[in-house]
């Protein structure tokens, strides 16, 4: 399958590198150091799962280089979507899958409104993951799960040989017909131990050691879960303690992805985090106390880009 990896960071990188070491034809869109090292010494891939090298590995920074693919891995940034979208256009042809792999809950509408929904799926993924150094991934927890489906629920040819495309790569994937309330259980979960995470400076081992910031946890996850079910999402009765044993199943000193950026001084995906749970929580008449406070606390350093 030809795919092109739109986002060459933790997540697009490793899941990019298995797909071309599983055989697949794959191209790496990337900028900067990083291009210039993953031309030149290929994708290093260091995994608890083992490592491996993409060597040669095919990169360039001008999507039209590419042409149309039959795969278009979306791995942005949130706030970076709308312009990736636009450049991503000469890899996106009549026979184009998309498949956003973001935190958040509207990738796959952003992305539609780009390409027609009729090319875009929607999808999420579990994993821990980044770029240490240029040209370098490192993945760090045993969980690497992608869960993906049709928005209309449809279980399609389209979807099925995507599935079996990554599940070769030795990844957990599941598709779902009923991607939407996945979306929701990704959010309630990366939205809250990532606001949390950031206030207390802290790895999620550490937040969940401390009965105060293990409670404040609990208490952004209900915040969300009153907030999808208020808007209609068939949340398990139990999605909270569902939640927090997922929560307790990463590495201790696994640092989400913001935390990891804010420790770095970039950019948030702040407004895609705790800034929809209190937009929406304004919206529905919800309370959301403790993501209202996540928002203000980390909005100086969130907003130093934009």
């Amino acid at each position: 399958m030809k795919i092109a990896i739109l986002g060459t960071g933790g997540v697009g990188g490793y899941y990019g590198g298995l797909l071309a070491r599983s055989g697949q034809d794959v191209t790496f869109v990337a900028r900067g150091a990083h291009l210039a090292a993953i031309r030149e010494h290929g994708l290093r891939v260091e995994s608890v799962h083992g490592d491996f090298t993409v060597y040669p590995a095919q990169a360039t920074d001008d999507p039209e280089q590419s042409g149309s693919v039959e795969l278009l891995l979306v791995t942005v940034k949130t706030y970076d979507l709308e312009a990736a979208a636009q450049e991503a256009r000469p890899l996106v042809g009549s026979g184009t899958a998309v498949l956003p792999l973001l935190n958040g809950l509207d990738a796959a509408e952003q992305l539609s409104a780009v390409y027609g929904a009729d090319r875009v799926l929607g999808g999420l993924t579990h994993i821990s993951s980044s770029v240490p150094a240029p040209g370098i991934i490192r993945q760090v927890s045993p969980l690497r799960r992608i869960v993906f489906g049709e928005q209309d629920g449809a279980i399609s040819a389209r979807a099925e040989r995507i599935r079996d495309t990554l599940d070769a790569t030795g990844v957990q994937v599941v598709l779902t017909s009923t991607i939407e309330s996945a979306l929701w259980e990704k959010y309630l979960f990366i939205a809250s131990i990532g606001g949390v995470c950031c206030l207390a400076r802290q790895a999620i081992g550490r937040v969940l050691s401390m009965p105060e910031s293990r409670e404040l946890y609990i208490d952004a996850l209900r915040e969300i879960e009153a907030v999808g079910r208020a808007r209609g999402v068939a949340f398990s009765p139990k999605i909270v303690e569902q939640t927090l044993e997922l929560t307790e199943s990463f590495v201790p000193a696994t640092r989400p992805s913001m935390l990891v950026d804010l420790e770095a001084g970039r950019r948030l995906e702040l407004e895609a985090m705790s800034g929809t749970v209190v937009r929406l929580g304004q919206e529905l008449g919800i309370p959301t106390p403790v993501h209202r406070v996540i928002y203000a606390a980390l909005k100086p350093s969130g907003a130093q880009t934009e």
